[in-house]
Protein backbone atom coordinates (compact mmCIF):
# COMPACT_ATOMS: atom_id res chain seq x y z
CA UNK A 1 0.00 0.00 0.00
CA UNK A 2 1.32 3.47 -0.91
CA UNK A 3 0.82 6.06 1.82
CA UNK A 4 0.14 9.57 0.59
CA UNK A 5 2.32 12.40 1.81
CA UNK A 6 0.96 14.94 4.29
CA UNK A 7 1.28 18.73 3.98
CA UNK A 8 3.60 20.52 4.40
CA UNK A 9 5.93 18.11 2.60
CA UNK A 10 9.37 17.55 4.10
CA UNK A 11 12.43 16.55 2.09
CA UNK A 12 15.74 15.90 3.83
CA UNK A 13 19.01 16.06 1.90
CA UNK A 14 22.20 14.09 2.55
CA UNK A 15 25.24 13.92 0.29
CA UNK A 16 29.00 13.86 -0.01
CA UNK A 17 28.97 17.15 -1.94
CA UNK A 18 30.48 19.17 0.92
CA UNK A 19 29.04 21.93 3.08
CA UNK A 20 28.30 25.01 0.99
CA UNK A 21 28.54 23.11 -2.29
CA UNK A 22 26.67 24.70 -5.21
CA UNK A 23 25.44 21.21 -6.13
CA UNK A 24 23.31 21.13 -2.97
CA UNK A 25 21.76 24.49 -3.85
CA UNK A 26 21.09 23.27 -7.39
CA UNK A 27 19.16 20.25 -6.10
CA UNK A 28 17.19 22.53 -3.81
CA UNK A 29 16.35 24.76 -6.76
CA UNK A 30 14.90 21.76 -8.61
CA UNK A 31 12.85 20.73 -5.58
CA UNK A 32 11.49 24.25 -5.06
CA UNK A 33 10.68 24.72 -8.74
CA UNK A 34 8.41 21.67 -8.69
CA UNK A 35 7.07 22.00 -5.14
CA UNK A 36 7.41 25.57 -3.80
CA UNK A 37 5.85 24.64 -0.46
CA UNK A 38 8.41 21.96 0.36
CA UNK A 39 10.31 22.20 3.64
CA UNK A 40 13.98 21.34 3.00
CA UNK A 41 16.13 19.95 5.82
CA UNK A 42 19.89 19.49 5.40
CA UNK A 43 21.08 16.40 7.25
CA UNK A 44 24.73 16.07 6.26
CA UNK A 45 26.64 17.07 3.15
CA UNK A 46 30.00 15.88 4.44
CA UNK A 47 29.36 12.16 4.16
CA UNK A 48 32.48 10.22 3.20
CA UNK A 49 33.04 10.25 -0.53
CA UNK A 50 33.19 7.01 -2.55
CA UNK A 51 31.86 4.92 0.38
CA UNK A 52 28.05 4.67 0.31
CA UNK A 53 28.13 2.29 3.29
CA UNK A 54 29.64 5.10 5.38
CA UNK A 55 26.47 7.14 4.90
CA UNK A 56 24.11 4.29 5.80
CA UNK A 57 24.03 4.88 9.56
CA UNK A 58 23.67 8.70 9.48
CA UNK A 59 20.87 8.37 6.95
CA UNK A 60 19.04 5.70 8.95
CA UNK A 61 19.44 7.55 12.25
CA UNK A 62 18.33 10.91 10.87
CA UNK A 63 15.39 9.70 8.80
CA UNK A 64 13.99 7.73 11.75
CA UNK A 65 13.33 11.05 13.50
CA UNK A 66 10.92 12.19 10.77
CA UNK A 67 7.30 11.16 10.56
CA UNK A 68 5.13 9.51 7.93
CA UNK A 69 5.21 11.05 4.48
CA UNK A 70 8.71 12.50 4.84
CA UNK A 71 11.04 12.08 1.87
CA UNK A 72 14.76 11.43 2.22
CA UNK A 73 16.97 12.31 -0.74
CA UNK A 74 20.51 10.98 -0.41
CA UNK A 75 23.45 11.03 -2.82
CA UNK A 76 26.77 9.26 -2.31
CA UNK A 77 27.19 7.95 -5.80
CA UNK A 78 30.63 6.85 -7.01
CA UNK A 79 28.86 4.78 -9.69
CA UNK A 80 26.97 7.70 -11.22
CA UNK A 81 26.65 7.19 -14.96
CA UNK A 82 27.03 3.42 -14.65
CA UNK A 83 24.40 0.66 -14.68
CA UNK A 84 23.71 1.01 -10.95
CA UNK A 85 20.01 1.56 -10.25
CA UNK A 86 18.42 4.87 -9.33
CA UNK A 87 15.55 4.10 -6.96
CA UNK A 88 12.67 5.43 -4.95
CA UNK A 89 11.08 3.25 -2.30
CA UNK A 90 8.77 3.53 0.68
CA UNK A 91 9.13 1.81 4.02
CA UNK A 92 7.89 2.79 7.46
CA UNK A 93 5.67 5.34 5.67
CA UNK A 94 8.78 7.29 4.59
CA UNK A 95 10.13 7.67 1.08
CA UNK A 96 13.80 7.26 0.14
CA UNK A 97 15.33 8.45 -3.13
CA UNK A 98 18.87 7.92 -4.40
CA UNK A 99 21.32 5.37 -5.80
CA UNK A 100 20.82 1.70 -4.95
CA UNK A 101 24.43 1.09 -3.95
CA UNK A 102 24.28 0.30 -0.23
CA UNK A 103 23.52 3.83 0.93
CA UNK A 104 20.04 2.67 1.98
CA UNK A 105 21.28 -0.74 3.12
CA UNK A 106 20.84 -0.23 6.85
CA UNK A 107 17.35 1.22 6.42
CA UNK A 108 16.34 -1.86 4.45
CA UNK A 109 18.05 -4.27 6.86
CA UNK A 110 16.23 -2.68 9.78
CA UNK A 111 12.92 -2.86 7.91
CA UNK A 112 13.51 -6.58 7.42
CA UNK A 113 14.46 -7.05 11.08
CA UNK A 114 11.29 -5.32 12.23
CA UNK A 115 9.16 -7.20 9.66
CA UNK A 116 8.29 -3.80 8.20
CA UNK A 117 7.83 -4.42 4.49
CA UNK A 118 8.89 -2.14 1.69
CA UNK A 119 5.50 -0.84 0.58
CA UNK A 120 6.59 0.22 -2.89
CA UNK A 121 9.82 0.36 -4.89
CA UNK A 122 10.58 1.90 -8.27
CA UNK A 123 13.47 1.98 -10.72
CA UNK A 124 13.74 5.65 -11.65
CA UNK A 125 14.09 6.18 -15.40
CA UNK A 126 17.00 8.18 -16.73
CA UNK A 127 15.85 11.27 -18.67
CA UNK A 128 17.40 11.56 -22.10
CA UNK A 129 18.95 14.92 -21.23
CA UNK A 130 20.34 13.80 -17.85
CA UNK A 131 24.00 14.63 -17.28
CA UNK A 132 25.95 11.42 -16.65
CA UNK A 133 27.73 13.05 -13.71
CA UNK A 134 24.86 14.78 -11.87
CA UNK A 135 21.91 12.47 -11.24
CA UNK A 136 21.27 14.37 -8.01
CA UNK A 137 19.93 17.22 -10.11
CA UNK A 138 18.51 15.35 -13.09
CA UNK A 139 17.08 12.15 -11.56
CA UNK A 140 16.86 12.16 -7.76
CA UNK A 141 15.75 15.74 -7.06
CA UNK A 142 12.93 15.64 -9.66
CA UNK A 143 11.69 12.32 -8.24
CA UNK A 144 11.74 13.62 -4.65
CA UNK A 145 10.03 16.83 -5.77
CA UNK A 146 7.23 14.89 -7.46
CA UNK A 147 6.69 12.80 -4.32
CA UNK A 148 6.61 15.99 -2.24
CA UNK A 149 4.13 17.67 -4.52
CA UNK A 150 1.81 14.77 -5.30
CA UNK A 151 2.36 12.40 -2.39
CA UNK A 152 2.36 9.41 -4.76
CA UNK A 153 4.89 8.04 -7.27
CA UNK A 154 4.80 8.83 -10.96
CA UNK A 155 2.71 6.11 -12.65
CA UNK A 156 5.36 5.93 -15.39
CA UNK A 157 8.06 4.72 -13.01
CA UNK A 158 8.80 1.01 -13.53
CA UNK A 159 8.11 -1.04 -10.41
CA UNK A 160 10.99 -2.84 -8.75
CA UNK A 161 10.89 -5.98 -6.60
CA UNK A 162 11.71 -4.84 -3.03
CA UNK A 163 13.85 -7.94 -2.52
CA UNK A 164 16.21 -6.68 -5.23
CA UNK A 165 17.17 -3.55 -3.28
CA UNK A 166 20.67 -3.71 -1.77
CA UNK A 167 20.70 -4.39 1.96
CA UNK A 168 23.48 -4.15 4.53
CA UNK A 169 24.88 -7.43 5.79
CA UNK A 170 25.12 -6.97 9.56
CA UNK A 171 26.71 -10.36 10.20
CA UNK A 172 29.44 -10.56 11.36
CA UNK A 173 29.07 -7.61 13.71
CA UNK A 174 31.02 -4.50 12.82
CA UNK A 175 31.42 -0.77 13.42
CA UNK A 176 28.70 1.04 11.49
CA UNK A 177 29.78 4.60 12.19
CA UNK A 178 32.37 6.72 13.96
CA UNK A 179 30.91 9.97 15.23
CA UNK A 180 32.71 13.29 15.61
CA UNK A 181 33.74 12.39 19.18
CA UNK A 182 35.40 9.15 18.08
CA UNK A 183 32.66 6.93 19.53
CA UNK A 184 32.19 3.62 17.72
CA UNK A 185 28.58 2.73 16.89
CA UNK A 186 28.33 -1.03 16.34
CA UNK A 187 25.67 -3.21 14.74
CA UNK A 188 25.18 -5.08 18.05
CA UNK A 189 22.00 -4.85 20.07
CA UNK A 190 21.82 -5.60 23.79
CA UNK A 191 22.42 -7.63 25.82
CA UNK A 192 26.20 -7.75 25.67
CA UNK A 193 28.61 -8.90 28.36
CA UNK A 194 31.71 -7.71 26.57
CA UNK A 195 33.19 -6.70 23.23
CA UNK A 196 36.41 -7.47 21.40
CA UNK A 197 37.56 -4.73 19.03
CA UNK A 198 40.98 -4.59 17.37
CA UNK A 199 42.36 -7.15 19.78
CA UNK A 200 41.14 -5.35 22.90
CA UNK A 201 38.59 -6.98 25.19
CA UNK A 202 36.21 -4.42 26.69
CA UNK A 203 34.24 -5.56 29.72
CA UNK A 204 33.56 -2.20 31.36
CA UNK A 205 29.99 -1.03 30.77
CA UNK A 206 28.28 2.16 31.96
CA UNK A 207 25.06 4.07 31.36
CA UNK A 208 26.77 7.37 30.59
CA UNK A 209 30.18 8.97 30.21
CA UNK A 210 30.38 10.54 33.66
CA UNK A 211 30.26 7.05 35.22
CA UNK A 212 33.29 5.86 33.23
CA UNK A 213 36.97 6.11 34.11
CA UNK A 214 38.76 8.72 31.94
CA UNK A 215 40.89 7.21 29.19
CA UNK A 216 39.49 3.69 29.50
CA UNK A 217 37.26 2.22 26.74
CA UNK A 218 33.78 1.17 27.83
CA UNK A 219 30.57 0.17 26.10
CA UNK A 220 27.06 1.47 26.58
CA UNK A 221 23.61 1.45 25.05
CA UNK A 222 23.45 4.33 22.58
CA UNK A 223 20.49 6.54 21.84
CA UNK A 224 19.64 4.58 18.67
CA UNK A 225 19.35 1.26 20.51
CA UNK A 226 22.77 -0.05 19.43
CA UNK A 227 25.84 -0.87 21.52
CA UNK A 228 28.46 1.87 21.29
CA UNK A 229 32.04 2.10 22.52
CA UNK A 230 33.45 5.30 23.95
CA UNK A 231 36.29 6.73 25.98
CA UNK A 232 35.54 9.42 28.52
CA UNK A 233 37.45 12.57 27.61
CA UNK A 234 39.07 10.74 24.70
CA UNK A 235 38.46 9.09 21.34
CA UNK A 236 37.63 5.38 21.21
CA UNK A 237 38.62 5.12 17.55
CA UNK A 238 42.15 6.33 18.31
CA UNK A 239 42.57 4.42 21.56
CA UNK A 240 41.43 1.16 19.96
CA UNK A 241 42.75 1.72 16.45
CA UNK A 242 39.27 0.97 15.06
CA UNK A 243 37.06 2.60 12.46
CA UNK A 244 34.22 2.14 10.05
CA UNK A 245 33.86 -1.53 9.15
CA UNK A 246 36.08 -2.83 11.95
CA UNK A 247 34.90 -6.24 13.11
CA UNK A 248 33.42 -6.58 16.59
CA UNK A 249 33.18 -9.82 18.54
CA UNK A 250 30.46 -9.79 21.16
CA UNK A 251 30.01 -11.88 24.28
CA UNK A 252 26.40 -12.77 25.01
CA UNK A 253 24.99 -10.42 22.37
CA UNK A 254 22.33 -10.44 19.73
CA UNK A 255 24.31 -9.47 16.62
CA UNK A 256 21.18 -8.60 14.69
Amino acid sequence: MVVANAAPPIVTLSSDFGAGSPYVAIMKAVLLSVCPSVLLVDVNHDLESFRPEAGAFPLWAASAAFGPGSIHLAVVDPGVGSARRAVAFQTGERWYVGPDNGLFGLILAESDRLAQPVDAAFNLPLPEAAAPTFHGRDVFAPAAALLARDGVPDPRWPELAPADLIRSDLVPARVLFVDSFGNLITSIRPPALGLMISGTLITSSHRSYHEAEPGRPFFYLGSMGLIEVGVREGRADQVLGAGLGSSVQALGADKN
